[in-house]
């Protein structure tokens, strides 16, 4: 009677183990088969960028995703940018929803209620524009809203201008609004804004 037990004792526990090895094996996790690349993704993250001694900007986001495999490519979301000049103080703020860089650093491109302010208080609203480091030139194909700190405001579709916005033009559907312009041109007030 004791030999019998063992061996019945001795199946029911293999197959116990046999169910609780099949039951896992259908619950383990598998990688989704879309990620082609391995990245990283962060939290609210501030990164700046310094050339020699002096820092040029500072990146702040709650949101950044890069890709292993390119260190200077970054999607983020939403995008705080702070550009410096060269004596480190604050001289561009740039707003938007979200922003993405070529991995060389070379270009930046915003897009999504994207809002700029300069030094001299000039206002850019777009729904996307990108930056070129080589030109040092910003442009949108979209429409572009620039607000002067004298009331000024200028719209347009497209934008071709400097970084620091001193000079800029609309490529079309250009139109504005110039309070007090009479005024100022009789004063002979050689700046329009």
């Amino acid at each position: 009677m004791g030999h019998r037990t063992i061996p019945v004792l001795f199946l029911i526990i293999v197959l116990l183990i046999a169910a609780q090895c099949s039951r896992k094996k259908d619950t383990l996790p598998l990688s989704s088969g879309s990620i082609m690349t391995p990245y990283q993704e962060f939290g609210t993250t501030t990164i700046f960028f310094y050339e020699g001694k002096y820092k040029r900007w500072k990146l702040e986001s709650n949101y950044m995703k890069k890709p292993l495999t390119d260190t200077g490519t970054m999607l983020v979301t939403p995008v705080k940018l702070t550009l410096y000049d060269s004596l480190g103080k604050a001289r561009t703020k740039v707003l938007a929803d979200s922003g993405i860089t070529t991995s060389t650093l070379q270009s930046f491109t915003v897009w999504g209620n994207v809002y700029i302010r300069n030094q001299d208080s000039l206002i850019v609203k777009t729904p996307k524009l990108w930056w070129i480091k080589g030109t040092h030139k910003v442009e949108s194909d979209t429409y572009v809203q620039i607000e002067t700190p004298k009331g000024d405001i200028m719209r347009g579709k497209g934008l071709d201008a400097v970084e620091d916005f001193s000079h800029f033009t609309f490529k079309s559907q250009v139109s504005g609004q110039f309070p007090d312009f009479k005024r100022r041109v009789e004063a002979n007030d050689d700046r329009i804004y």
